[in-house]
């Protein structure tokens, strides 16, 4: 179901969760970087202007742990005593929002105006633990954003990067990047893009 989060590299889970935890379980990911808006554009295969709507949904998914976890040349608890590896707390969850996109406008990809489209990010609140991604703003039900997105036909799509690729529409209904995004994209470029 998880299939990718844009292209994330998931490289530490930092605090562990319990339902009585005060404190967010907070994410540290590594995502791609894009230098500008024409290659946040080419490499997007849906851009849309869309406004958030609906409530979120939330997914939990069970990693299996990778090669970098398993692997003792990567990893020195790799292979150690059981009761050394027990004492290790176990990684929190990763836990997915959900939102539903309505489509306003179209600048590349196939989708229609009016078209609801799902979109996943890092992050979220399950089973009454909040859990956060480093670094990022999620999505707001009822906020239009321009949003840069992978598409997949068996999952909801995915932004190239949580940073870089939502565009929160300021009070003139212009795009504005999120206040650690250097990147810079107006109406008239992403016509032109198109």
């Amino acid at each position: 179901m998880l299939r990718r989060l844009g292209a994330l590299v998931l490289t530490a889970l930092f605090v562990t969760a319990c339902a009585a935890h005060e404190e967010p379980v907070l994410y540290r990911a590594d995502y791609p970087q894009y230098e500008n808006a024409d290659a946040l554009f080419d490499r997007a295969n849906l851009v849309v202007e869309a406004r958030i709507v609906g409530e979120p949904r939330y997914l939990q998914e069970v990693t299996k742990p990778d090669s970098a976890e398993t692997d003792p040349r990567l990893n020195p608890m790799a292979g150690a005593p059981a009761a050394v590896a027990a004492a290790q707390p176990d990684a929190p969850p990763m836990v997915i929002t959900v939102r539903t996109a309505e489509v306003l406008k179209v600048y590349k990809g196939e989708a229609q105006v009016g078209q609801k489209v799902e979109v996943k990010e890092l992050g979220g609140v399950f089973d009454g633990v909040t859990y956060e991604e480093e670094h990022t703003t999620a999505l707001n039900a009822g906020s239009g954003y321009i949003l840069f997105l992978e598409t997949y036909p068996d999952s909801p799509a995915a932004l190239l990067n949580p940073v870089q690729a939502k565009y929160p529409l300021d009070a003139a209904n212009n795009p504005a990047p999120l206040p650690e995004n250097t990147i810079k994209v107006t109406r008239s470029e992403l016509e032109t893009m198109s």
